[in-house]
């Protein structure tokens, strides 16, 4: 089968389904935005200068008709775009079929709210689309109120690799408490309120260590904050690495934590819950499927940094016990419904039942 995605090259989700979907011994091609290549697969760069994260990228409006020439000259038997606005704006116009999208986040729960414009423009991609994915089932419903036909729109999570995340090599050290954040230095992701509470816990907690897996334009104004707070001895910045690294920090990691404003499903979350690590995470959507008050975690206000520092500290005082409970209930939920070759087998299905109706 020849699939063609239509995604950011540089983006963790693009590079799992690309090589996960080349290793079966598809034809994978890529269409990106940024540059970049995968090994194994076909990479198709157009540049309409530079991406941003924060969005506004209008510009890539002007590139449709490249984009267009290029799905016409490799004609998949699937189209498939990551994202609703930039990429499944110009992938509807495309006007290819079979055409996918999967929404990641905040394409639809934030984009849309933002300007009218935005709105139609997600609105026009997905009425287009032959099948939505949504990461979880309130991005689902949020799609639908969209006006969307609810015959077409799937939840579809992710899913973790768990060959990589699990707890089988777990050594939490003894003479230190380990707290891990895997979010990028974005707004949307607010760590901020981990700071925040990290500088409040800190006298109860002389042994505290806080990692910092990630990238983002905010990174100088944490690292301030940081240093203004104090902390500088107690917080380590890791930047981007591995999927095996990330793992590897997670299961010397006592508590993990994410504080983000807005989320698809927390892949992230799903990561370290796969380590064994209990978890802190905000009271969204996206984390109320994955997360049993007082048994692998605790819920969190979004802007509530003194009951985030209560939490964090009661954890640290009931870390056996959270611990025990905590591995029991994640295995069971990853299992159930968060491992990634079996929630790609269903991807495998959905393309090939529509490459056949092409």
């Amino acid at each position: 089968m020849r699939i063609c995605y239509l995604a950011d090259a540089d983006s963790i989700h693009t590079k799992r389904w690309c090589i996960h979907f080349a290793s079966l011994g598809h034809e994978v091609h890529l269409i990106s935005f940024k540059k970049g290549g995968i090994e194994g697969v076909h990479f198709h760069f157009v540049d309409t200068g530079n991406i941003s994260v924060k969005g506004g990228n209008w510009k890539v409006m002007f590139k449709a008709n490249k984009v267009k020439s290029l799905v016409r000259e490799i004609n998949p038997d699937v189209l498939h775009a990551m994202y609703a606005t930039s990429y499944g704006v110009v992938g509807a116009l495309s006007g290819f079929h079979p055409y996918i999208i999967t929404a990641l986040g905040s394409d639809v729960l934030i984009s849309p709210q933002q300007s009218i414009l935005y709105r139609l423009l997600v609105k026009f991609a997905l009425k287009r689309a032959d099948l939505v994915t949504a990461m979880a089932e309130h991005m689902r419903e949020i799609i639908i109120a969209m006006g969307i036909n609810p015959g077409k729109v799937n939840t579809l999570v992710f899913g973790i690799d768990t060959a990589i995340f699990n707890h089988t090599k777990r050594v939490p050290p003894a003479n230190k408490f380990v707290i891990t954040s895997t979010r990028n230095f974005e707004s949307v992701y607010n760590l901020q309120l981990l700071i925040k509470a990290v500088q409040l816990v800190s006298k109860e907690i002389p042994n505290l260590e806080v990692n910092l897996i990630g990238a983002g334009s905010q990174r100088e104004e944490l690292e301030k904050m940081i240093a203004d707070y104090k902390l500088v001895k107690s917080v380590k910045f890791f930047g981007k690495v591995s999927q095996t690294e990330i793992a590897d920090t997670l299961n010397k990691t006592h508590l993990f934590t994410s504080t983000s404003l807005s989320d698809g499903n927390n892949i992230s979350l799903n990561e370290a819950m796969a380590c064994g690590t209990v978890s802190l995470a905000t009271d969204i959507p996206a984390n109320r499927q994955w997360i049993k008050e007082g048994v692998n975690g605790f819920l969190v206000p979004l802007h509530d940094e003194k009951y985030l520092a209560d939490k964090i500290l009661y954890v640290y005082r009931n870390y056996t016990q959270m611990q025990k409970s905590s591995i029991e209930f994640n295995d069971k939920i990853i299992e159930e419904k968060a491992t990634w070759v079996k929630n790609m087998v269903i991807v495998e299905n959905i393309y090939t039942q529509l490459s056949v109706k092409k």
